[in-house]
């Protein structure tokens, strides 16, 4: 397994529990900086030759949906399969006028993810992918004072979960939030 990310921090943390011997990739981990191309052709070279690859690096500019065309292309050119997982945001839903490009980018990234695993499910030898959005998660509690936060190792737990399905069947998306109301914390 490979990881696109910091294990010292957020959701790759919590991986890092669940699978110590994983490899992860960002600046400090082995000098990969994902937010540059060179980085994301470097990332993918050594992406292809594992069985899952997740890509859950909270980058901005699109990197991160620019990232997985890199991966699944190195993927297909050197005709490896691994299941390619990629952690957005519930945030790919909102439709609020605002200016803010961090929904557009996790739309885009839904979007991509989208197109890749339904062309996997119906092609011959192309890599699963999956795509999980998350709610806020705890580790972001400080920003977001007020509202109900899942849990960071939780949502580990439901990547593990989506690594441990059978390899013949593909979960294409799975969107999660934690409920505000507090009816459901009594």
């Amino acid at each position: 397994m490979i990881v696109a990310g910091n294990k010292k921090y957020g959701l790759a943390k919590s991986l890092h529990k669940l699978y110590p011997d994983a490899l992860f990739c960002s600046r400090s981990e082995g000098g990969y900086d994902l937010t540059k191309l060179e980085h994301h052709a470097k990332f993918a070279e050594r992406a292809a030759y594992h069985d899952e690859i997740i890509l859950c690096s909270a980058l901005w500019k699109f990197n991160q949906t620019v990232l997985l065309d890199a991966v699944y292309k190195k993927c297909l050119e050197v005709k490896a399969f691994p299941h390619i997982i990629c952690v957005g945001s519930t945030t790919d839903r909102v439709k609020n006028g605002s200016p803010w490009l961090y929904n557009a980018e996790k739309k885009a990234l839904r979007d991509y993810c989208n197109t890749l695993a339904i062309g996997g499910v119906w092609g011959d030898s192309k890599p699963k992918v999956s795509y999980i959005s998350v709610g806020t998660l705890s580790n972001n509690q400080d920003k977001h004072p007020g509202r109900k936060t899942m849990n960071v190792d939780q949502a580990a737990e439901y990547v593990k979960w989506l690594i441990d399905q059978p390899t013949w069947i593909n979960i294409n998306e799975i969107s999660i939030d934690p409920m505000q109301s507090e009816t459901w914390y009594a």
